[in-house]
């Protein structure tokens, strides 16, 4: 198939299905999990009109040659944006496999008083682990970050095992020896292979990952060291903007001597895993492809909910919520970005690295830029088409009045759910004591419901006291005797003691307000 992987419309919707169209009429759609793919071919100019277009469905790490470099670049796309990777070894190029040293996810960073940052290409803010095995780099603008960490390929669920059995088993002991080696012995028998022991870095490889985020949609695995490279590079800007401005005064100084105590257990963070190599759901494959594409992307926008579109070298990214915002990067550092309900509005942050400044200049739909020769995009061209994109989207989520057919990727996140919500929760509750980078409005909203009715219930036992400590009402209790009663009045501790529980509470609502609206 003759085309070009650089002359193409790259897409992922929201559950993070990929749909790529090239310049010659083809499409490639991969389902959300990775593992399995359709491909329409291009239509034969010289054929019959009725001809119908040819479709091949493969699985993705058996394609043919003809379709694989097509495969590593939807694949590249898609572990960008998407919440796992698919890693299958086939598609992984020698020299970007390494054998694995540990399988634990884990990572810990460092802290705020030892964290040291680097200063990347392009005015980026680089972090990284205390481990080496990930780091975070935060652009020049400050509104969007990418990581990159070490991952496992893609594996069976029979590699998954035994690998944990290595993981368990990693001492040189003698008795753990033995177990390893009845490891191996299963792997062999499984995987047909009789004649010689496959050795652990052989059979388990990792590869480098980079994703891409949103510093407005912040998963909790980046919050911490994302906090540190924001401080760091704020830093940074107070001491450019002195230095700029010739200023005297010891701002900068008490800025960077902030030091904020965080647990080992909230810098711990924990890395995506790869997804299997076979999908447990492939039911749920479904497919979209329609013939007959034009060759025009802004004339074939898709009407589903998209997640990230990708198209001449400009990522357009939607931030879904009550009000939608469309991100975009064009490539060279700067984001631009709608202005929530003001969506004719859009605010590009672009930063300037000879003065170490972010400038912001804003947008009007109806008044943008008239393009330059010689500029590196088109302003113009870029918000226009950002515009369209959010009008698709939010006619789309209009327009869905039923629930969205389950995909193959929800199973896995159900299974997985508890432990990963119970694993973030106290690095969320503890972690925004101290920085605003995510919001959990919603559950501060349930707690501080909860204390106000706990001191509406004291408030109606202290205006109806007289009932509680008259004896007529005493005496009407068929659970106690009188004696009973007179035996613990209601005299002035209790009331103390209420009165104290009450103002604990003020106390927590007061620390929830204050977290929610510390900077």
């Amino acid at each position: 198939m003759e085309t070009s992987v650089s002359d193409s419309l790259m897409i992922m919707y929201e559950d993070e299905s990929v749909d790529v169209r090239y310049g010659n009429g083809a499409q490639l759609q991969m389902s959300p999990c990775g593992c399995e793919f359709t491909m329409v071919k291009p239509k034969d100019p010289s054929g019959h009109p009725l001809q119908p277009t040819e479709r091949i469905r493969q699985r993705t790490r058996f394609t043919i040659s003809a379709y694989k470099e097509f495969m590593v670049a939807a694949l590249e796309f898609r572990n960008k944006y998407a919440s796992r990777p698919y890693l299958p070894e086939e598609l992984i190029p020698a020299d970007q496999k390494q054998p694995f040293v540990s399988i634990d996810s884990d990572v810990q960073w460092p802290k705020w008083s030892s964290c040291a940052a680097e200063l990347g290409p392009g005015g980026k803010t680089i972090i990284r682990s205390e481990e080496g095995r990930a780091a975070l780099m935060l652009s020049a603008s400050g509104e969007e970050f990418s990581v990159e960490f070490r991952c496992s390929l893609s594996q069976t669920r029979i590699q998954r095992c035994s690998m944990q059995g290595f993981s368990r088993d990693s001492d040189s002991s003698p008795g753990n020896q033995h177990q390893q080696q009845l490891v191996r012995n299963l792997i062999c028998q499984a995987s047909n292979v009789e004649d010689k022991e496959t050795k652990p870095e052989e059979m388990y490889q990792s590869t480098t990952v980079v994703q891409h985020h949103s510093c407005c949609a912040v998963d909790p695995t980046w919050c911490y060291p994302l906090s540190l490279a924001r401080h760091l590079w704020t830093a940074r800007l107070s001491k450019a903007k002195e230095i700029r401005t010739v200023e005297t005064s010891n701002n900068t100084q008490e800025h960077e001597s902030i030091n904020i105590t965080i647990s080992i257990t909230e810098r711990r963070s924990h890395l995506p895993q790869a997804l299997p190599l076979t999908c447990p759901s492939p039911h749920w494959h479904r497919w979209t492809v329609k013939d007959g594409l034009v060759e025009h992307p802004d004339q074939d926008l898709p009407t589903e909910l998209l997640k990230v579109m990708w198209c001449q070298g400009v990522t357009y990214r939607i931030l879904s919520g009550t009000v939608p915002v469309i991100e975009v990067s064009p490539g060279d550092g700067s984001v631009m970005r709608s202005n929530c309900v003001l969506n004719n509005y859009f605010t590009h942050h672009k930063p300037e690295l000879r003065s170490g400044q972010v400038k912001e200049v804003t947008y009007h739909l109806n008044n943008l830029p008239p393009d330059v020769p010689g500029q590196l995009y088109s302003v113009c061209s870029i918000v226009s088409r950002a515009s369209r994109i959010l009008a698709c989207y939010n006619e789309a989520k209009q327009s869905l009045k039923l629930p969205a057919t389950p995909s193959c990727l929800q199973e896995g996140r159900r299974s997985s759910q508890p432990a990963r919500m119970e694993e973030h929760l106290l690095n969320l509750v503890s972690f925004e004591q101290h920085l605003n980078v995510t919001q959990t409005l919603e559950n501060r909203s349930d707690l501080v419901a909860a204390e106000l009715e706990k001191i509406k219930r004291f408030n109606f036992l202290l205006e109806n006291n007289h009932l509680i400590t008259s004896d007529k009402g005493c005496g009407k209790l068929e659970s106690s005797s009188p004696q009973d009663v007179n035996h613990e009045p209601v005299n002035e501790d209790c009331i103390a003691d209420a009165l104290q529980k009450t103002f604990k509470a003020i106390q927590d609502i007061d620390a929830l307000i204050s977290a929610a609206t510390l900077t």
